[in-house]
């Protein structure tokens, strides 16, 4: 015969039992939304000079090419395209502004910066171009109906060994003296 009471009151806890062993690890989780980037922080302290190099290998100089030259007389007005030749020269470093021809005959590949200036005589108006091998490069103007009309031009091209540079006049336009020059020099070789 089986007897069944009543239940009775829950009894006080027992005391802590002792620390179990470690578990395994378990797999790993999938990786949260990225957090939010958190306020810059202070600068740090300037850091020591380092020491100071070797002094390296003096660089060679370069080659040195320059030149400016001017003329003297009237010029013009002239029945055909014709070069302006150049009588005055303040500067020839290299020997390349040929006196004769008054071409820059370039000795040197590299690149080369020229400038030019032209004055026309008083009433008459002034065209001219800065050639390159026989091919017009930059055009020179000066309007003459104000009285004397002037054009300067300034360009930088590179050339090679024997390339030729000048300045042409063009037909019907007349120069007046030595406001009229041309200048150029190397800026680097290649």
């Amino acid at each position: 015969m089986v007897f069944t009471g009543v239940p009775g009151k829950l009894g006080p806890p027992g005391p802590q039992g002792e620390r179990g062993k470690r578990g395994n690890d378990g797999e790993k989780g999938i990786q949260g939304p990225q957090g939010d980037r958190g306020e810059k922080g202070e600068r740090g302290y300037t850091g020591f000079a380092g020491l100071k190099g070797n002094k390296g290998d003096p660089t060679p100089p370069g080659r040195q090419i320059a030149f400016s030259v001017a003329r003297t007389q009237k010029l013009g007005p002239v029945l055909q395209d014709t070069p302006v030749t150049f009588d005055v020269i303040f500067t020839n470093i290299g020997d390349a502004f040929e006196t004769y021809s008054s071409h820059f005959v370039c000795r040197i590949n590299g690149t080369y910066m020229f400038t030019a200036h032209v004055l026309s005589q008083d009433g008459k108006d002034v065209f001219a171009w800065l050639m390159m091998n026989d091919r017009h490069r930059a055009p020179l103007h000066g309007d003459g109906r104000a009285g004397y009309g002037s054009g300067s031009q300034t360009i930088i091209l590179t050339l090679r060994q024997e390339d030729h540079v000048w300045i042409q006049l063009s037909k019907d336009s007349a120069l007046l003296n030595d406001y009229t020059t041309f200048s150029g020099f190397l800026l680097f070789e290649d």
